[in-house]
């Protein structure tokens, strides 16, 4: 896919360092506005790519039209990269973008959550596909607060647009719950592809700490959003 206007692309690069000289790096393309991955040729396709190897059980994808997971897919070439990996290793990644240049000193199980958090949402799963307008403004290494104050921000900017359109916002986040419902079974299921293929840890760990997020996100979204309530009280004051 090509697109003339470099203004209708925006542009990740995640380059890795390690303390024995190797070197990775990673760059991911969307496409404006759609948000969709520009994704090179893979020239392998493993079997455990297939949409049917461990397939979600709520995947509403046609095995006929994909016969393979759009997140599998993704993950090939970082499988093969960290295969030899353990997820506690040390790693200094540096993040670019057009506008800015992030730098992190971290496990590399978090830089690859970090880089999972693009690659997913935007990889042509549908489901997984409610979380990519967060890839558009992505935050490199973001804490679990600063993940909770995105996603539900995020949610309610888009319910603001669907009020526009003339239906009705879901102001009580009902239906952002039920969405990491469904991103949770997505995650588990890839953690199993993974596991059975796993010779390392590093990217296993590195889903489960997605998924981790998506199963404690009800249980965090009450408590999390109370704490950040302090930080709006100059909308809540009575003139």
């Amino acid at each position: 896919m090509e697109l003339k206007d470099p203004q209708d692309v925006i542009e990740y690069e995640y380059r890795f360092r390690f303390g024995s000289g190797r070197e990775h790096t990673f760059v991911i393309r969307l496409s404006l506005p759609d948000l969709k991955q520009i994704k090179s040729s893979s020239k392998s396709k493993p079997e455990w790519t297939r949409l049917e190897y461990e397939q979600c059980p709520n995947c509403t994808l046609d095995e006929k039209r994909e016969p393979y997971c759009p997140v599998a897919e993704c993950l090939v070439e970082i499988i093969d990269t960290f295969k030899n990996t353990v997820s506690y290793e040390e790693t200094e990644v540096d993040v670019k973008t057009r506008e800015r240049e992030i730098k992190g000193k971290l496990p590399v199980q978090k830089a690859l959550s970090s880089l999972l958090g693009i690659y997913m949402p935007t990889s042509g799963c549908p489901i997984l596909a409610k979380l990519s307008p967060m890839a558009r403004f992505h935050l490199p290494f973001a804490t679990v607060e600063e993940t909770v104050f995105r996603s539900v921000s995020t949610y309610l900017l888009g319910q603001y647009f669907v009020m526009k359109e003339g239906g009705k916002p879901d102001l009580e986040l009902k239906e952002l719950k039920r969405i990491y419902e469904e991103i949770e079974k997505v995650n588990r299921s890839i953690c199993q592809r993974l596991r059975n293929i796993s010779e390392k840890d590093a990217h296993l760990n590195a889903v489960v700490i997605l998924d981790n997020f998506a199963i404690n996100l009800n249980f965090l979204f009450d408590k999390s959003l109370e704490q950040l309530r302090p930080i709006f009280e100059v909308y809540l004051k009575k003139d």
